[in-house]
C-alpha cells in the first residue's frame, strides 16, 4: 500500500541513481509545460550524478525536445519510447538526423499481419486507429481528433495509409486502437486472451487503448535500460500516473505516484506525491535530495 510524500517514508532515504518520467500527466503541466520548480530541481539531481531518463509513449523527438527543456542533454541521455518498445540513445537519435529508422538500444516490433488484425476489431468496433512504423513513421488513418492530437503533441510528420493494406513485413512499434472513451470502454475487455501473449494492451488515456508488441512496457524498458547503463533496478526512481505506467513504478526501487493517477497507478507505487500542477515531482526530488547530502 502506498503513502504519501509527507509520511517521509523511510525509502526516501536509500541511494538512487536514476530517475524516470513520465511526460503527460506527470512532468508535464496540464498546460504541457514544465514548472520552474521542477526544472530547478531536476538539475539539481543531474548536477550530483542522477540520470533524468523520460518514458514516455511518445516518439524520440518528445523525449529530445523535453531533455532540451530540462537541460538534461547530454552524450548519456536516454529515453524509454512508444512505451517501452523501445529503449533510445537520444544522442544517437539526434546524430542520426532522421524520425524512421533511427538506432535503438532495444526495440519489440510487429509486423503487418497483426497490424491488420487490431484494425479489424478497431473497425468492428467503431473505432479507428494509428500506429508508429519503424519504416515510415507515424501512420494515421484520417484526421480524426484522437489521431490528430497525437500529431499536435508528438510534433513528427506523418502519413496517411490504409492499414488494412500495410505489407506483411512492415514494423511496427506500437499500434493504437483510437475513439471516444465509451468505445474504448467497450473494446478493452474484449480484446482478452486474443492478443495478450503477443501485446501489453494498456490504456495510456481514457480515448486511446495501446497494444505494445513483446509483450513490453515501460518496466520491462526500465530493467533492460538500467541494465545497459550499469544501475540497478533498486536505484532507479519512477514517476508515472495512468495505467501505462504501472509495471515501471512496480519495478522501480522507489515508484513515485503523482497525486492526480488513476487509482491502478496508486496502488502499484511505494509513494503518492502531490499532483502534476503542484510540483509533485520537484517535491519529491527534493527530499531524495536533501536525504542523500
Amino acid at each position: 500500500m502506498s503513502v504519501s510524500i509527507l509520511d517521509n517514508s523511510p525509502l526516501l532515504e536509500r541511494t538512487y541513481r536514476l530517475i524516470a518520467l513520465d511526460l503527460d500527466g506527470t512532468l508535464l503541466r496540464s498546460d504541457k509545460t514544465i514548472s520552474p520548480l521542477t526544472k530547478e530541481v531536476l538539475k539539481k539531481a543531474q548536477d550530483k550524478g542522477f540520470y533524468i531518463v523520460v518514458a514516455t509513449g511518445r516518439h524520440p523527438y518528445s523525449a529530445q525536445r523535453y531533455l532540451e527543456q530540462l537541460d538534461a542533454l547530454n552524450e548519456k541521455s536516454c529515453a524509454i519510447v512508444f512505451n517501452g518498445a523501445c529503449e533510445v540513445s537520444i544522442d544517437a537519435y539526434i546524430k542520426a538526423h532522421s524520425e524512421i529508422d533511427f538506432p535503438v538500444l532495444n526495440a519489440e516490433c510487429a509486423l503487418g499481419p497483426e497490424i491488420r488484425e487490431i484494425t479489424a476489431l478497431a473497425h468492428e468496433n467503431g473505432c479507428k486507429v494509428h500506429a508508429y512504423s519503424r519504416d515510415r513513421g507515424l501512420l494515421i488513418e484520417d484526421h480524426n481528433p484522437y489521431s490528430q492530437r497525437e500529431i499536435d503533441h508528438g510534433q513528427v510528420s506523418f502519413t496517411e495509409v490504409d492499414f488494412t493494406k500495410v505489407k506483411d513485413e512492415e514494423r511496427f512499434f506500437k499500434i493504437l486502437i483510437v475513439g471516444p472513451k465509451e468505445q474504448i470502454d467497450y473494446v478493452r475487455p474484449i480484446v482478452g486472451d486474443r492478443f495478450s501473449k503477443r501485446f501489453a494492451v494498456m490504456r495510456s488515456d481514457p480515448n486511446f487503448l495501446e497494444f505494445i508488441p513483446g509483450p513490453s512496457s515501460k518496466g520491462t524498458a526500465l530493467k533492460a535500460l538500467a541494465k545497459s547503463l550499469g544501475v540497478d533496478l533498486s536505484e532507479c526512481v519512477a514517476f508515472g500516473d495512468a495505467e501505462n505506467d504501472e509495471e515501471m513504478l512496480k519495478n522501480a526501487g522507489l515508484g513515485i505516484a503523482m497525486g492526480n493517477a488513476d487509482p491502478g497507478a496508486k496502488e502499484a507505487c511505494d509513494i503518492v506525491t502531490l499532483s502534476n500542477d503542484e510540483d509533485g515531482i520537484a517535491i519529491a526530488v527534493q527530499k531524495l535530495l536533501d536525504n542523500q547530502g
